[in-house]
């Protein structure tokens, strides 16, 4: 049986508990499954609380990102231990064997940090240093593999590790993205508060329901804010040998499921 590798996001309006009843019934069913949780929301409201000003920044490529200073990435993985470990908490008491992980536990995922991030402000491009974000370069999929075989389910935080051992904010689906490519993973199943790729904004109706893998680059300008990022992550699982990604809503009934029957948008090598 392959692996499925469930990318939850961490803004309003993901229904978390309702996907952990929905992951409880999969992984008794004997699912191989690997989830991969954001924490957007939890973040920000953890920002707040501590009177820190969120900033986010966008790449002259249109990427927007959150910057990450030292005291932010404190609170940053402070705040991913957080919502890994009451996630795993709701599968304990609904009898799931979970175990939460983060880039650090057995070197799970290592990343290279971009401590200068070029943005755009009033039409100029300008420089932000001291970043602690950055990309996943590697996976140590055995970590996960052993927890598997083990009859685990692994709930991973978006947190890597630099070389040095310090802890370093990268992007949640890209980080989904780099486990399952490491897993040779059947799908990657992105969940979100969107239905999935929109031709226009704001109107369900126009869900993107296919898109051939060579054709994903004829897509890029329809996709808007934080779909961007995602679009790339499905580019780079399936380079990485992923057969399948699917972008889908979360706050539907069982998404999961939903997803795979096929909802959503989904970006194959072949249909």
């Amino acid at each position: 049986m392959g692996v499925l590798v469930v990318k939850i996001g961490g803004g309003r309006g993901n229904r978390l508990d309702e996907l952990c009843k929905e992951v409880k019934a999969l992984w008794e069913e004997g699912e191989r499954l690997v989830l991969v949780h954001g924490v957007s929301d939890a973040m920000d409201a953890r920002s707040a609380e501590l009177g820190l000003e969120p900033r986010y920044l966008v790449s002259p490529s249109g990427f927007r990102s959150r910057f990450v200073g030292e005291r932010e990435r404190d609170v940053y993985l402070g705040v991913c231990l957080e919502v890994g470990a009451r996630i795993c908490s709701t599968l304990h008491a609904m009898g799931v064997r979970a175990v939460a992980l983060w880039g650090g536990s057995g070197a799970l995922a290592e990343g290279e940090r971009k401590e200068a991030l070029r943005y755009v402000e009033n039409g100029k491009v300008k420089v932000a240093k001291g970043n602690w974000s950055g990309v996943v370069r590697s996976v140590n999929a055995r970590v996960i593999e052993v927890l598997l075989e083990g009859g685990f389910l692994p709930v991973v935080s978006p947190v890597a590790v630099t070389p040095e051992g310090l802890p370093l904010n990268v992007d949640g689906d890209r980080m989904a993205a780099a486990i399952a490519s490491a897993l040779r993973a059947e799908a990657l199943v992105i969940l979100s508060n969107v239905p999935g790729l929109l031709e226009r904004l704001e109107d369900p109706g126009s869900l993107v329901r296919r898109i051939p893998f060579e054709d994903l680059e004829d897509y890029d300008g329809l996709a808007k804010g934080n779909m961007k990022r995602k679009l790339l992550a499905a580019r780079e699982a399936l380079e990485g040998g992923v057969e399948k990604v699917i972008i889908s809503d979360s706050r539907v009934e069982r998404p999961i499921g939903s997803a795979l029957a096929g909802g959503g948008t989904w970006i194959c090598r072949a249909f």
